[in-house]
């Protein structure tokens, strides 16, 4: 029987690894609060639990090249630094914006380019994609929900009409003669796409030495699993409706996805398979025939890695600095905007609906009427944005995905000219068993009016930068929408011609009195 011989750490390597265990951990140290909020979304995530999984295949897979790696001797690189450097920028950027997965990636980017820093070009060529593996341990998706979501919705309703079942749709809600159906977050497939992602950038590894392969191979595991989700979603309502809605509505709904999704990603390996090339050898260790090089001495670790931790240290101090020096959060009033024009003020409510936006300084909630006509006006105002009370959030929505008693139906941009300025909005439709509404939502920030979260992103890290504050608020108009659009629509451009000087008006005194409170 053929035995593997036992394999000891070279003598040359032994420093290397130690001055890598000593960065790694300065790394995660310095960022713990990131790498818990990682942990958590693992644990509470069931989309992003194969992030456990991650860091341990990364670690198999440089095992897997420790007798190539045994060739070579580590020496440091001073190209990693830049990597750091940039890393670190970007981190500073994402944590004044309060962009969680800009922070996580640039953490990870930091492992990335202190390893290839201290141990040099010939063994971070060795050991790349296991290092840039690491990237799929970071959560990500969440901003694809939406579009997601529509797809499927498309999907569907066009498979059902394809089949000839009548089916009246609006936004991502659409009814059959025997039932209601709704794509819902769940339902958009993101959990399939990183599974599928995932997957299929380790069997393109192994199975391809090719990188166009490789990269078709990818490309193929992203978009498969965005359309079987569309198959999976007609399959579940034509079940439901074949059934007279006796199956595939409760948790065998999830069963059978979760059942045709593995299927499908069967096919798609196995249709991969095909294309497969050489498979690559699990090395065997053994004692090989190093090249005379001069070794490098375990002194001449210490400046690459005083400087790794420099760098590493660097942006968090630097951004503890920063927020020391941002305005601390003021005691704010919101005071409701006047009457203006023709519009006065109602106490009488609107509706029961109210936007699910979380961590705000101050809001308020204003009804307006004019010839029996009603507008309702909500502001949020966010100032000393920290974790949890910041504007731009995956939780801050109109409506949220489990309500169960109001729901969006499709939003679109547009942009409305009120007098000689441009509001750029989003015009949503929401709708209950009781009544419709149509809904205009925007965002003040550093007294521009914008729509985009990334934008709105750019725009704080700026503020908190230059001018030390981060001053924002979400302005929503709605009003009740009856079969006529174009009447609601008109009712909104008027009461903005008349009432938006009012609203620009209290941002900026609530802007000053924060100001102010932060001298």
């Amino acid at each position: 029987m053929k035995t593997v011989a036992s394999f000891n750490v070279p003598v040359h390597w032994r420093s290397a690894l130690i001055v890598v265990f000593v960065a790694v951990l300065t790394i995660l140290a310095s960022y713990h609060e990131i790498v818990r909020f990682t942990i958590q979304t693992w644990l509470n995530n069931e989309t992003y639990t194969h992030g456990f999984l991650i860091f341990p295949i990364s670690l198999w897979l440089v095992w897997r090249e420790r007798a190539s790696l045994a060739e070579v001797y580590p020496r440091p690189a001073f190209r990693g630094m830049i990597a750091l450097l940039l890393s670190g920028i970007i981190w500073q950027l994402g944590h004044q914006a309060g962009a969680m997965v800009v922070q996580q990636y640039s953490v990870i980017g930091m492992l990335i380019a202190s390893v290839w820093m201290l141990l040099g070009n010939d063994v971070f060529r060795r050991i790349t994609f296991p290092l840039f593996f690491l990237l799929l341990a970071v959560p990500f998706g969440e901003a694809l929900i939406p579009a997601m979501m529509n797809f499927t919705a498309d999907f569907t309703v066009a498979a059902l009409q394809l089949t000839g079942v009548p089916i009246y749709r609006e936004g991502t809600f659409f009814s059959l003669p025997n039932g209601s159906w709704s794509v819902v977050e769940a339902c958009s497939g993101l959990r399939y796409f990183v599974s599928s992602l995932t997957l299929g950038v380790l069997y393109a590894y192994f199975s391809y030495r090719n990188m166009s392969r490789r990269l078709i191979f990818i490309l193929a595991s992203a978009i498969t699993p965005v359309l079987a989700n569309g198959l999976r979603a007609y399959m579940i309502v034509m079940i439901g409706n074949l059934s007279d809605m006796r199956l595939a509505v409760g948790i065998d709904h999830l069963i059978y996805g979760w059942i045709f999704f593995g299927i499908v990603m069967l096919f798609l390996f196995w249709i991969g398979s095909m294309f497969r090339e050489n498979k690559y050898s699990l090395p065997v260790a053994h004692k090989i025939s190093r090249p005379i090089l001069q070794p490098i001495t375990t002194c001449s670790f210490i400046f690459p890695l005083s400087v790794v931790i420099i760098l590493t240290l660097s942006p968090p101090l630097y951004a503890m600095h920063l927020d020391k020096l941002l305005n601390a959060p003021a005691d704010l009033s919101f005071i409701p905007p006047p009457a203006g024009g023709q519009w006065q003020p109602d106490p009488h409510p609107l509706s029961n609906w109210t936007p699910h936006y979380l961590g705000s300084r101050i809001q308020f909630t204003q009804n307006y009427i004019k010839e029996g006509k009603a507008v309702s006006l909500y502001a949020a105002y966010y100032h000393g944005q920290t974790r949890g009370f910041e504007l731009i959030s995956s939780e801050n929505k109109l409506v949220t995905s489990n309500d169960k008693f109001w729901g969006n139906v499709g939003d679109a941009q547009k942009t409305v000219l009120i007098g000689n300025e441009r509001v750029p909005l989003i015009e949503a439709h929401l709708h209950s068993p009781e009544m419709r509404l149509l809904v205009w939502q925007w965002y003040w920030m550093d007294n521009h009016w914008i729509i985009s979260p990334y934008i709105a992103k750019a725009l704080e890290a700026k503020s908190r930068l230059l001018d030390g504050r981060d001053d924002a608020a979400v302005i929503i108009l709605a009003t009740p929408l009856q079969d006529d659009a174009s009447a609601a629509e008109n009712l909104m451009r008027n009461f903005l011609q008349q009432m938006l000087p009012q609203i620009k008006l209290t941002l900026s005194q609530v802007a000053k009195v924060a100001k102010n409170h932060g001298k």
